[in-house]
């Protein structure tokens, strides 16, 4: 039955599987770490572009003080810090920019409640009359505290 040439070789078993391809499992692995990196890079740069911003309005407050530091004009001084306020509260509510008066400042009380505004209700004031007095230093902290209040509130408001 045996030939004398042909020699039978044992069972031989397949090599283990390689590396390559991946699994199922390693692909889901592998994108559900590329999309946690991706929301992670995203929510910094988010965040450091709204630090920034941040860092801007509070400088320009800084700036419009030290010029009046420099010339003394209380309008224009009056005119920049109401500009600046006004500019951050339309982000927050549109609504509040034709806003004058009393009611500018109990939406700027509503904005920010915990910070006292009445420094603030002299702006309006002193922008339209040239001999108005006005405590800037009262009014540079309350516009400071303001803004480190309502700067950060802007995600509250948007939804």
């Amino acid at each position: 039955m045996n030939q004398p040439g042909l020699q039978l070789r044992d069972i031989h078993l397949p090599p283990p599987p390689g590396w390559w391809p991946l699994a199922a499992g390693w692909w889901i692995l592998i994108a559900a770490c590329l999309l946690l990196i991706g929301v992670v890079a995203w929510w910094w740069r988010r965040r450091t572009l709204e630090r920034r911003r941040h860092a801007v309005v509070l400088a320009e407050l800084d700036r419009a003080r030290h010029r009046y530091s420099d010339d003394g004009d209380l309008p224009a001084y009056a005119r920049e810090v109401s500009q600046l306020l006004r500019r951050v509260a339309r982000r927050l509510d549109a609504g509040v920019v034709v806003l004058q008066g009393r009611a500018w400042s109990e939406s700027l009380q509503a904005l920010a409640p915990k910070v006292d505004v009445m420094p603030l209700a002299g702006l309006e004031t002193a922008l339209y009359r040239p001999s108005a007095t006005l405590d800037v230093d009262a009014v540079h902290r309350s516009a400071d505290a303001w803004l480190r209040v309502a700067l950060p509130a802007r995600r509250r408001h948007r939804a």
